[in-house]
């Protein structure tokens, strides 16, 4: 809010106090404030991105991507302002039609035909992220869109100092926007290249084995150097790149299902996409890149009884989660649901569990034999309350697709539980 402030200020003692003289003038103002504005939010987008983990740590996961989302939608809304506002303006004062001042635009001020392209990419990617979230692309079109994000940020700027009025003649300004880039820029090239480079440097990652856990489901077994150092919690995520011919450009997020021990960690990894389709071929000695680890479902609550509900791969936080806050003495109870018994992932392990430390684990199967439950049925407020009685005194962590997660949720509202005692992890795009 401060920067935005300030931005506002400069832009008032630059050119702002003209906006009143005419209505040529009234919409320039009102462009360039737009294109300051919109600007200063494409950057903290870059920043959302950057993967800051005193940022994330504060938000959450969850909180991140709907205000990744809704920060993406304003600083467009507010670029496109910014050029539906400069031509009208220019148009009131030239005197020229549409046409006649677009060309003028392009052929006559430096810098106009990268704003243009600027605008046109940033319209492009978050067009193909709502395609993505309502799942019309694959994830990696996203991905790569997305990388298009830092092409226009710099036709952004180039096209700004070279014809924005409000630098003209004003080094301070000039000085404190170049200085919100470079801030900018130094986040991503700390946290997004140098971040995983050192931690590969120490721990030299690897793909120790591929195993198949399920039905289109398994788990990566990755070892290295010093893995217990790698500071990683039960529940949290990371960022995973493998260094392979086909896969180097990619980085995706997945749950760590097994925490380091024993030289190795686990990641596992459902196919649901293109990356995800192909993660049981990956070769043992694969070097791997991690950025993380990430994530807010590890907070611990006073409350010394928990429930914890996975849906299908939800359940790679939710068991090493199990396990660890068994250990630490909670009272543990599991809810399972997925589709079918091939579905079922961990079993044995959670099997386990059970005989070690007494936790109550419910395998909630949509078709088991011959009979067949909905999802609305297994996660009712009433089944809830039956496999669950005590459900009021539990902190309830969610994790699942994202309508599993809101009907649960509703359930859990419906049955009273307050929303402070519940925690949720969803695998969605915002």
């Amino acid at each position: 809010m401060a920067n935005a402030l300030a931005i506002l200020w400069f832009w008032w003692v630059s050119s702002g106090f003209e906006i009143t003289h005419s209505s040529s003038d009234l919409f320039n103002g009102a462009g360039r404030a737009t294109g300051l504005l919109g600007t200063y939010l494409v950057l903290l987008q870059l920043l959302f991105m950057a993967r800051i983990p005193w940022l994330e740590q504060s938000f959450g996961l969850e909180r991140m991507a709907v205000l990744h989302k809704w920060n993406g939608y304003l600083a467009v809304g507010l670029l496109l302002a910014h050029a539906v506002f400069q031509t009208l303006g220019y148009q009131l004062g030239d005197g020229r039609n549409l046409a006649s001042q677009l060309a003028d635009f392009i052929t006559s001020y430096q810098g106009l035909l990268a704003a243009i392209v600027s605008l046109g990419l940033l319209i492009a990617i978050v067009v193909v992220s709502v395609a993505v979230a309502r799942r019309h692309l694959a994830y990696e079109t996203w991905y790569f869109i997305h990388l298009y994000a830092y092409l226009a940020v710099v036709l952004a700027f180039i096209h700004q100092l070279a014809t924005g009025v409000d630098f003209a003649g004003n080094p301070a300004f000039v000085a404190y926007w170049i200085a919100l880039y470079i801030v900018v820029g130094g986040a991503l090239v700390f946290w997004r290249v140098l971040g995983p480079l050192t931690i590969y440097m120490r721990h030299r990652f690897r793909v120790h084995a591929v195993e198949k856990e399920g039905r289109g489901v398994f788990s990566v077994y990755i070892s290295g150097r010093e893995m217990d150092r790698f500071e990683a919690r039960a529940g949290q995520f990371a960022i995973w790149r493998f260094l392979d011919s086909t896969r180097w450009w990619q980085a995706h997020p997945f749950s760590i299902s097994a925490i380091p021990g024993g030289g190795r960690l686990r990641i596992t990894v459902k196919n649901i996409g293109d990356f995800t389709s192909g993660v049981h071929a990956l070769r043992p000695g694969t070097p791997v890149l991690v950025d993380g680890p990430y994530g807010k479902f590890t907070e611990r609550p006073a409350n010394s009884k928990v429930l914890l509900i996975a849906g299908g791969i939800g359940i790679t936080p939710i068991r090493p989660l199990a396990e660890e806050m068994a250990a630490d003495g909670f009272d543990v109870r599991v809810l399972y649901r997925v589709h079918g018994e091939g579905d079922l992932v961990f079993k044995k392990e959670l099997d386990g569990l059970t005989e070690r430390y007494g936790i109550q684990v419910y395998y909630l199967v949509s078709q088991n034999g011959g009979r067949q439950s909905s999802r609305e049925s297994w996660l009712s407020p009433a089944t809830l309350r039956r496999l669950a009685p005590d459900l009021n005194d539990r902190v309830v962590y969610v994790c699942g697709p994202s309508g599993m997660t809101a009907a649960v949720i509703s359930s859990l509202k419906e049955l009273g539980v307050a929303a402070e005692q519940i925690r949720t992890e969803v695998f969605r795009l915002q």
